[in-house]
């Protein structure tokens, strides 16, 4: 038995001792990081590169989605690509969940940690990420990977965080570490503007001398399809028309999604990350609001607890495990949120953004902190379940009291999100 597959079956037990044994996990991990790291190695160097294989992953092969999506959409209507190999890896149930999703019929599926996993990123030439690669696995100097990420920063990440605090298994300085290690092997980063570049950059320590030819300022892929869609009135109702009907969404009720993020101190032993007193109060939500709007609630998908809202069937539609979260920033009318980044995303349909911060000064001064002040923010800032009422309410008020602010918060982080980020990308990676 490897050692890999050794941890993978002991992997909760073993977490839950190293979670309070700071010492023994930095050890154990370096010891695990560098024999692993050496094995692949091994390997890799035998393996041929193939110049014509991509293989692409989301959010550690949980989603098909965000930008390695778009790009891959972008690559199958380009002819240019029609002699490549592109293999997606998702962990084992997703194998199942999207087995006949008719955009992949083209692709290989490759199950994530596998033997077969790591012989492909040893032999695909480009490699398409939106979070971390494995530690132990290092691209060879003819490989090309390119870190998507997965939104423009809000919160501090990797070295930009100074509050002192630990998740479920990494200190502050722990984390940075690994970000540190992570972009020391990207080619490209992708980032829409010029505020990402600096923070991402700084965030993964990003040697200086290296970010003018890593960075690439293009827009984010992922927001290529909301920006298209939103602004063709014909496919937006086409596409909102259909939603509505398989969820059963009735035409008449206006559309909240609210899409909440995880806590880093709200780790459970045996469970994961949970969310719980944090959470809207959908009762009153429903009383007050439930005759003109439906919740869309997207989880984070690190959050593990399970979430029962039958008693507000017709009201409440938990969409946690929708494929691609664009489709529900293309539907919704509104959408409140914490300190999650997609409202980054969401500025693109250009539609009422709401915040509900009911942990603020907690999260604010011990857990994570921000790269700006949230007051800069535009929309309503709610910190009781009832102002979060009020401002669904007021929302037809919305442009007269936020619209300068929100089109400025656009041009400043949206500034090359038309549409076109995939199709740029490309261009850079694969041909220039």
């Amino acid at each position: 038995m490897s050692l890999g597959s050794i941890y993978r079956k002991f992997r909760k037990p073993i977490l839950g001792v190293m979670r309070h044994l700071p010492g023994v996990r930095q050890r154990s991990r370096a010891m695990y990081y560098r024999k692993r790291g050496e094995s692949y190695n091994a390997m890799a160097v035998d393996v041929p590169t193939d110049s014509q294989m991509v293989i692409f992953q989301c959010f550690g092969g949980r989603q098909f989605g965000c930008s390695p999506r778009a790009i891959y959409e972008r690559m199958l209507e380009d002819s240019r690509f029609d002699d490549f190999t592109f293999v997606w890896t998702f962990k084992g149930k997703k194998m199942e969940q999207f087995a006949d999703e008719p955009l992949l019929q083209r692709a290989q599926f490759v199950k994530v940690g596998s033997d077969e996993y790591l012989e492909t990123c040893a032999r695909a030439k480009y490699w398409v990420f939106n979070t971390r690669v494995a530690e132990y696995i290092t691209p060879k100097p003819d490989q090309v990977y390119v870190q998507c990420w997965h939104g423009t920063p809000l919160k501090r990440l990797g070295y930009d965080v100074t509050i002192e605090t630990q998740n479920a298994l990494n200190t502050t300085d722990e984390l940075a570490e690994r970000f540190g290690m992570d972009s020391k092997k990207w080619t490209y980063l992708l980032s829409p503007s010029a505020y990402t570049s600096q923070h991402l950059a700084d965030a993964f320590g990003l040697k200086e001398e290296r970010r003018a030819s890593v960075v690439l300022e293009e827009g984010y892929p992922r927001n290529d399809r909301i920006v298209r869609v939103c602004e063709n009135p014909e496919a937006l109702d086409a596409f909102t028309g259909a939603f509505r009907e398989e969820l059963g969404i009735p035409a008449e009720k206006k559309i909240l999604l609210y899409a909440p993020t995880w806590r880093d101190d709200s780790y459970q032993a045996g469970t994961g990350y949970v969310m719980e007193d944090t959470l809207l109060d959908f009762d009153a939500m429903q009383t007050a609001l439930g005759d003109e709007w439906v919740v869309l609630f997207r989880a984070h998908y690190y959050i593990a607890n399970h979430f029962d809202f039958n008693a507000y069937e017709g009201f409440v539609y938990d969409v946690s495990k929708q494929a691609d979260i664009n489709d529900l920033y293309i539907v919704a009318d509104a959408l409140l949120t914490d300190y999650s980044s997609v409202f980054f995303d969401y500025a693109n349909t250009a539609r009422p953004i709401m915040f509900f911060w009911p942990d603020y000064q907690h999260y604010a001064n011990d857990i994570r902190g921000f790269y700006f002040g949230l007051d800069e923010l535009p929309g309503p800032h709610c910190f009781t379940n009832d102002e979060v009422i009020a401002a669904v309410k007021d929302l037809p008020n919305y442009d007269e009291k936020y619209g300068k602010d929100y089109a400025a918060f656009r041009q400043t982080f949206c500034p090359k999100d038309d549409g076109h980020a995939a199709e740029r990308v490309i261009e850079k990676v694969f041909f220039e």
